[in-house]
């Protein structure tokens, strides 16, 4: 026999028998551990997702929205019904579902949406300057966006509010506005009950505080989602003494953060801008004359003139005064006319008279032009002026016919936004805008 065969041999003997593995079972400690956590795991995402605050911005394809000029006077065509719309660079920015989104005037498109994931929802939206909007969302964080290129800063003010509970939108009272210094910096003013704080809108920074005495409350005085000025910012201050009668008054802040010079405790109702240097102080409380308004020169706090009153009623009112670009518009509502002063020295440019037996609301001057509200007889119509008092067109509002209450709000970029008051559900109803950009 071969060696080689004998090796064959003992390689084909029998095969060792296979190893038998025990199974071992976790221990029930063990399974509880690792439960639980996965459960924290998962909480953990959630809470992520339910708090977070991550933004996602969607949209941005093409060419940015077309800054047009004009406001329509005639011919104009229904844009469509946005709730509190912000106007700014080209396009309406307003809150949409649980965020918010720009629309070009031009075309109706859609430019971008910024929405966030959780809980957060838009809680308010506030024009900066032409260019620029601040969001304000239901956990207080602010959002400032360039609406052209769609950059954002991000801004966490503190809660200095007078309500504490900020889990419902309704209850975040925020206010912003825009301030440009003397180097062209731009700052967004944050207005809260108890305090002002601006920051800067390129990089989020604080650049000041201001704090309202004791007791007393800030509101912003100059509430507009379509025009806008950055040369101070205009504040109602009221104050509430415990056991002694409440009072009010208005002040002024410049860009840096201090008062205007003689408008730090300023008697009197609202300071609106008028023009460069021009004020229009609202009438207070209860007074239903235009007695009650004067213009102001902000350089002096000294003042320029008041508005005469000369309603038709018997009372002596109701009277509405408006002022913009340096003019200054009296409607008197029951009687049918409408008046156009100029605000540095209140020369009477012209009066019109624009019917016998007529309801006005509000006139405006929007767009070098002037615009009221007819609102009886109907059909409802929106009457415009020229600068020299003649017409020059006419809008009617079909869609104010079956209730509502039209108010002006103002115009820009080729679109006239006309307001909803609320009707006595108190429900909110959203702005008409008319256009002729597409």
């Amino acid at each position: 026999m071969d060696e080689d065969e004998g090796d064959g041999a003992a390689a084909t003997g029998p095969a060792p028998a296979p190893l038998r593995v025990s199974k071992r079972r976790w221990p029930a400690r063990t399974v509880t551990v690792l439960g639980g956590v996965l459960a924290m795991v998962v909480l953990a995402g959630a809470g992520l997702w339910w708090f977070s605050p991550w933004e996602r911005m969607t949209g941005l394809h093409g060419a940015p929205p077309k800054a047009v000029d004009g406001v329509p006077s005639s011919g104009e065509r229904y844009f469509g019904d946005v709730m509190d719309p912000v106007l700014a660079a080209g396009a309406v920015v307003a809150r949409h579902g649980r965020g918010v989104r720009a629309v070009a005037l031009v075309g109706g498109r859609t430019w971008w949406n910024l929405t966030r994931p959780g809980r957060a929802t838009v809680a308010s939206v506030w024009k900066v300057d032409d260019r620029h909007v601040a969001v304000v969302w239901s956990d207080r964080r602010l959002t400032v966006v360039d609406v052209p290129s769609g950059h954002r800063t991000h801004v966490g003010p503190p809660d200095r509010s007078a309500a504490k509970d900020v889990m419902s939108s309704e209850k975040v009272h925020v206010e912003a506005g825009g301030l440009t210094g003397s180097d062209g910096r731009l700052l967004v003013a944050v207005v809260q009950d108890r305090e002002v704080d601006a920051y800067d809108a390129s990089s989020g920074r604080r650049a000041w505080t201001r704090r309202a005495p004791r007791n007393c409350f800030y509101e912003d005085a100059v509430q507009d989602g379509i025009q806008v000025q950055t040369r101070w910012l205009s504040l109602d201050v009221d104050c509430v003494k415990y056991g002694d009668p409440s009072y009010a008054y208005s002040t002024l802040f410049d860009p840096s953060g201090q008062p205007l010079q003689g408008f730090e405790h300023f008697p009197g109702g609202s300071l609106l801008p008028a023009g460069d240097h021009e004020l229009l102080q609202d009438k207070q409380d209860g007074d239903v004359s235009s007695h009650g308004y004067r213009l102001i020169d902000a350089r002096t706090a000294r003042t320029l003139w008041r508005v005469d009153q000369w309603s038709s009623s018997p009372v002596g009112g109701p009277d509405a005064v408006t002022a913009a670009a340096g003019l200054v518009v009296v409607t008197d509502l029951e009687g049918g006319q409408v008046a156009l002063y100029r605000a540095a020295d209140g020369r009477l440019l012209w009066r019109r008279k624009v019917a016998d037996s007529v309801l006005l609301q509000d006139g405006m001057v929007i767009a070098g032009q002037v615009r009221v509200i007819e609102r009886d007889p109907r059909p409802i119509r929106v009457l415009t002026f020229s600068a020299t008092g003649g017409d020059a067109g006419v809008q009617e509002l079909p869609m104010f016919e079956s209730g509502g209450r039209p108010v002006l709000a103002g115009g820009a970029y080729g679109t006239l936004v006309v307001a909803d008051y609320a009707g006595p559900d108190g429900a909110a109803r959203p702005s008409v805008l008319l256009t002729d950009g597409h």
